[in-house]
């Protein structure tokens, strides 16, 4: 088990004012067996109305609103985590063998697999892992190639994404071959923004892997959020009365203790 800080922080300024600003946010880290909360604090403004809940996949929810009007909103969390190696034992539920609108495959997609691997119920981790090294060679990282609403074909077919993407690419493949899988975010050791991942069911054990980085994930990933694809997922949902240009700056740290 290690133990990690972390802070985050957004700001998203407007060059005219808004007002009647409505939102939800998925900042707090999720609570599973592998990881411990510590200290957790999060902090929103302009704003009097905040409330907490979860949503349906147990991703922690802030949600409020604000009427007054501003040219910036900001909203930030920190907090001291322990976290162990990331597996979890849970049945999985039907809704993550599903596709999406983001992780819909095409027949190029499935070619590319089929000549990877097969699938049986003894190397299903083995088989997510010789797609990754497989996918590298298909696509290359690229930042600002994509934006949130690429879908794992526009992104398989341009050749380059960003984690989001190939996480979503995998996803797409693993839910074709009916196999369990779901996106995850959160930070990784650093500076910088969040990042994507994905965890994929074998015989009722969730494993964790990077497909952008190539790896199984041990401890040193904390978990944000879980769902279907990065629409359960964002960080920050909102919408408001107002018109102007928006610009978000993200930052965030992690460290070990």
């Amino acid at each position: 088990m290690n133990t990690y800080q972390y802070t985050y922080q957004t700001c998203i300024s407007f060059d005219n004012k808004v007002s009647k600003h409505f939102f939800k946010l998925r900042c707090l880290p999720y609570r599973c067996k592998f990881q411990t909360i510590i200290e957790e604090d999060f902090s929103v403004s302009p704003c009097k109305n905040i409330m907490r809940s979860t949503d349906s996949f147990g991703n922690e929810l802030i949600f409020g609103s604000t009427e007054e009007p501003h040219k910036s909103f900001t909203f930030a969390s920190r907090g001291i985590v322990n976290i162990s190696q990331h597996l979890t034992i849970e049945e999985p539920n039907h809704i993550f063998r599903l596709p999406t609108t983001l992780t819909e495959v095409n027949e190029d997609m499935i070619k590319f697999s089929d000549k990877v691997t097969s699938f049986d119920n003894k190397n299903i981790i083995q088989g997510t892992l010789s797609l990754v090294d497989a996918l590298h060679e298909k696509m290359k990282y690229e930042s600002y190639s994509t934006t949130t609403k690429t879908s794992a074909i526009e992104a398989f077919s341009q050749g380059k994404g960003v984690c989001q993407d190939f996480s979503h690419v995998m996803l797409a493949i693993l839910r074709n071959k009916k196999i369990a899988c779901r996106y995850i975010t959160g930070f990784i050791p650093g500076e910088g923004e969040s990042h994507a991942w994905i965890e994929v069911n074998d015989n009722g054990i969730w494993y964790a892997i990077d497909p952008t980085r190539k790896l199984l994930i041990e401890s040193d990933y904390l978990k944000i959020s879980q769902g279907r694809d990065f629409n359960d997922c964002s960080m920050e949902r909102g919408v408001f009365v107002g018109n102007g240009f928006q610009y978000k700056q993200v930052h965030i740290t992690m460290t070990e203790l």
